[in-house]
């Protein structure tokens, strides 16, 4: 076989695997419409009670893939980007949006009135947010590495100081970008427990270093709810179930909204930092998937559509 005829079965084979490894894939690949002209990439896999994960500021939805591989043959997962990180469209400038109302029109696209939500960090804020705010779009809330926060409520835009300082920190970030990221990426590793340290370390460089850094260049909206979500907590106390969880090893306020959650749990994991889930992922993967198995919805099978035998 001559050289032209070798190259051009080698190309016809490696076409002919790509498809085949694409059909063979169950994961679905979507962009919906969301507010201000943007669009919000997820990715979908299995079928059953839906669960919903919400990733960590500069990170995306490849930090859960660990967990996506877990629950694909039980529930219905569905990881987001959400708007400004990975393959969503970054935010437009000057365009006030919460991240919350960004999941609720993911939700309705997709017509789920209520998931089990899990987020880590900027994902927890956003799931505190719908905790306090919207608890009957939830069958369960997993927050790890925060909660419901008291940051300033959207209403409020930022001052003229606020403005002034986030241009600073903007021109510092200017000067290197890659050397910001790097920053990062070693201060969200921070405590995290040296047996997984290096493992971590690649899967925070590998999503960080992807990162647009859209946030860290342009003065941003208030994208969580914050204060609205807090006052809502407090004077409601929802009845959601919710498990808050926290890296043993971060020197943070851990579990202050407890004592508003009727139905709440937190649980500190031994030998871990910010990021639980890649940092000790055998014992946060159990843990998840006993908390779902324990929080199913008994009414969820009741109202699927029947299925006939032919």
């Amino acid at each position: 076989m001559n050289g032209f005829y070798r190259q051009g079965l080698l190309r016809l084979l490696s076409v002919a695997a790509f498809f085949m490894l694409f059909m063979c894939s169950s994961f679905a690949q979507f962009t919906i419409p969301i507010s201000g002209g943007g669009k919000m990439y997820y990715e979908e896999t299995g079928s059953g009670e839906p669960v919903l994960f919400l990733h960590g500021h500069t990170l995306d939805r490849r930090m859960w893939d660990g967990q996506v591989e877990l629950l694909k043959d039980s529930f219905r997962v569905i990881v987001p980007d959400m708007r400004g990180y990975g393959k969503s469209s970054d935010p437009e400038d000057g365009y006030q949006f919460t991240h919350m109302d960004d999941i609720l029109t993911l939700m309705d696209s997709l017509h789920i009135a209520k998931a089990h939500v899990i987020g880590l960090s900027m994902g927890a804020y956003v799931a505190g947010d719908m905790v306090g705010l919207c608890p009957d779009r939830l069958l369960s809330c997993v927050m790890v590495s925060g909660e419901t926060t008291r940051f300033t409520s959207p209403r409020f835009p930022r001052t003229a100081q606020e403005i002034s300082q986030r241009r600073k920190n903007i021109a510092s970030v200017q000067k290197d970008v890659e050397a910001y990221k790097r920053r990062r990426v070693n201060g969200l590793l921070g405590a995290c427990y040296v047996a997984n340290r290096e493992k971590v370390r690649e899967e925070l460089q590998r999503e960080i270093m992807d990162w647009g850094a859209w946030q860290a260049l342009h003065v941003t909206g208030r994208v969580y709810y914050g204060q609205d979500a807090w006052t809502a907590l407090v004077k409601t106390r929802p009845t959601v179930p919710s498990l808050i969880i926290y890296g043993e090893a971060e020197k943070v306020s851990k579990g202050y909204s407890l004592p508003y959650l009727p139905n709440g749990e937190k649980v500190n994991v031994k030998q871990c930092g910010h990021m639980v889930n890649l940092e000790q992922p055998e014992v946060f993967n159990e843990m998840l998937l006993r908390w779902l198995m324990n929080h199913r919805d008994p009414e969820f099978q009741k109202v699927q559509p029947d299925v006939q035998s032919e």
